[in-house]
C-alpha cells in the first residue's frame, strides 16, 4: 500500500501530490466564495469585502501552506527571489503583456471587428480594484501552476518537456468552468501556459510570467474593456463587437478564444528565445 502513494525514495508520487495540491488550491478558493456568499438577515456576512479580491488569496495561501509548511521549502526555492534582476524581469513581463494585448486590440479595431470608445462609467477607483484583483490572480496562478508544479516535478527528476506539458494542461483545465469556453480557448490557454513555463525556465524566477500574466489581463479587461477568459470587466474603453466576426474577436470569452491569441503566443516564444540567446551571449 505504501508504494501506491510513495516512490522508492520515500517521496509522494507525482499524481497524488498534484491531485491533493490542486484539490486544496481549488477547494480553498471555493470555500472563500462560499463563506462570502452566506447571508444573514438579507445581507452578506462580509458585505464590505469584494470576493474577486479575496478569492485569489486562497490560491496563494494553499500554495504557501503546502510548499512552506508541509514541504519545508522557501519562497526563493519557489522562484520568488527578491533582487534587482527580479524587478527588471517583472517590468519586462509587464511590457510584453501590455504590448501583445495592445497589438491584438489594434488589429481588431483595424479589421473593423471591434469598435472602442471611452467608457463613461469607468473610474479610477474601479481601475484600482481591478488592478488589485489581477495582481492577486497573477500571483496565485503563477505561484501554483509554474512555481509549485514545475518545482515539484523537478525535485522528482521529471524531464522539462513533461513538466511544461503537465503544468500547461492543468492551467488550461482550471478554466473549463469559465463562461463561453471553447476548444480554441483551451488550446490558447494551454499555449500561454507553455509560454509562462518557458519564461520561468529561462529566467529561473516567477517574476516575468507574473508581470506578463498581470499586464495581459489588466490591459485586456481594465483598459480595452474586452472579456477576460469569459469574465466581463469594466474598462477605460467600451468594446462593441461585430457578431459575424466572433471567430476573430473571440466572442464573449474574449481574445483567448481567437487565432490572434495563438499568433501572439508564438510571437512571445520567438521574442523570448531571441532575448534569452542574446542574454546568454553577453554572459
Amino acid at each position: 500500500m505504501r508504494k501506491l502513494f510513495k516512490n522508492n525514495a520515500g517521496q509522494m508520487r507525482l499524481g497524488w501530490d498534484l491531485f491533493l495540491a490542486l484539490l486544496l488550491f481549488v477547494g480553498l478558493q471555493f470555500a472563500i466564495v462560499l463563506v462570502l456568499s452566506i447571508k444573514w438577515g438579507g445581507n452578506s456576512l462580509v458585505s464590505s469585502v469584494r470576493p474577486e479580491l479575496i478569492t485569489p488569496l486562497g490560491g496563494i495561501a494553499a500554495t504557501l501552506l503546502i510548499w512552506v509548511l508541509l514541504k519545508k521549502r522557501t519562497l526563493r526555492d519557489l522562484g520568488m527571489r527578491c533582487s534587482f534582476t527580479g524587478v527588471r524581469e517583472l517590468g519586462a513581463g509587464i511590457v510584453l503583456g501590455f504590448g501583445f494585448m495592445s497589438m491584438i486590440a489594434a488589429i481588431l479595431v483595424a479589421a473593423g471587428a471591434v469598435t472602442l470608445r471611452i467608457n463613461p462609467s469607468w473610474s479610477a477607483s474601479g481601475l484600482l480594484w481591478s488592478l488589485m484583483m489581477f495582481i492577486g490572480v497573477a500571483f496565485s496562478e503563477e505561484m501554483f501552476f509554474r512555481g509549485y508544479i514545475m518545482k515539484t516535478m523537478e525535485a522528482l527528476k521529471y524531464r522539462l518537456p513533461f513538466a511544461y506539458t503537465v503544468s500547461a494542461i492543468l492551467f488550461a483545465l482550471i478554466h473549463l468552468g469559465n463562461n463561453d469556453v471553447s476548444a480554441l480557448a483551451l488550446l490558447n490557454i494551454f499555449l500561454i501556459g507553455l509560454l509562462f513555463a518557458y519564461m520561468f525556465t529561462v529566467t529561473g524566477s516567477l517574476w516575468m510570467p507574473i508581470g506578463y500574466h498581470l499586464a495581459w489581463n489588466f490591459t485586456q479587461g481594465s483598459v480595452y474593456g474586452l472579456a477576460v477568459s469569459g469574465n466581463e470587466v469594466n474598462g477605460i474603453f467600451e468594446a462593441a463587437f461585430q457578431p459575424q466576426l466572433s471567430w476573430l474577436t473571440g466572442g464573449d470569452f474574449g481574445p483567448e478564444a481567437e487565432l490572434l491569441d495563438t499568433a501572439m503566443s508564438m510571437l512571445g516564444f520567438m521574442v523570448l528565445y531571441v532575448w534569452h540567446r542574446r542574454r546568454r551571449g553577453k554572459t
